[in-house]
């Protein structure tokens, strides 16, 4: 198995489109903090335009990449951060730019969707000891 699937499978992401290059893992400080940086690309054809709807064809080239650092759940007891490198595509017919998504994190926002459900049974977890 490759090393995509470990990771994968150590960060919980279940979408397949993202990749990791060999040297996936960084160690940065982040805030003053010792963290631990995985770095991904996420990229895949889309079905159609994000903005206007048109199906994919060869008016819609690829334009880049936005790159956005993801908070995601603490690995061995550093804060983990998933710097995901998102395809950015270009509709020639509707002049728009649009950048691809993935289910590891809601757009418009930077903190993961299992970071979301760590912290939410976090909470429960702490209420539950605190008693009625």
């Amino acid at each position: 198995m490759s090393h995509n699937y470990f990771i994968r499978n150590l960060l919980h992401i279940k979408d397949k489109n993202i990749i990791f290059e060999e040297n996936f893992c960084v160690e940065e400080k982040i805030k003053g903090v010792k963290s631990k940086i995985f770095h991904g690309i996420l990229t895949y054809q889309p079905k159609a335009c994000y903005v206007c709807g048109h199906v994919f064809d060869h008016q819609m080239i690829k334009h880049g990449f936005k790159t956005s650092i993801i908070k995601m759940p603490s690995v061995s007891g550093f804060n983990a951060y998933l710097k995901l490198k998102k395809q950015r595509y270009y509709g020639k017919h509707c002049q728009s730019t649009f950048t691809l998504t993935t289910d590891v994190v809601a757009k418009n926002c930077f903190i993961s969707n299992n970071t979301k459900a760590a912290i939410a049974l976090h909470a429960t977890f702490i209420s539950c000891l605190a008693g009625p």
